[in-house]
């Protein structure tokens, strides 16, 4: 009893070097063809991207406004009270009213 086996079809002989071809390397023109199928699909893609409809929507304001830091500057500018620092504030116009009163201070 022998544990080799044997074949029942018979033995081709092997293609020459030029014919023979791995299923890893697909022909030249079948790439290149692929290729240029790709390269005219992204420049219809590029060409008609300015054309079609789009409707912007705007996006919801969340957070701190312009108005909420404008009025926030505008109270403390018109308001008598203290700072961080512990000095004191005074509102704008009666700052300005007192310069004209008293004049700046001059040095020697």
């Amino acid at each position: 009893m022998s544990y080799r086996p044997t074949y029942s079809a018979p033995r081709y002989a092997p293609r020459p070097a030029q014919q023979i071809r791995t299923m890893a390397e697909p022909p030249l023109s079948r790439l290149m063809i692929a290729g240029l199928m790709v390269f005219i699909m992204l420049s219809l893609v590029v060409l008609l991207a300015g054309r079609v409809p789009f409707t912007p929507q705007p996006a919801p304001v969340t957070g701190n406004t312009y108005r909420s830091y404008v009025t926030e500057a505008r109270t403390l500018l018109n308001s008598y009270g203290y700072t961080m620092e512990g000095k004191v504030h005074i509102p704008i116009d009666r700052a300005m009213d007192l310069i004209v009163e008293r004049g700046l201070p001059v040095r020697e």
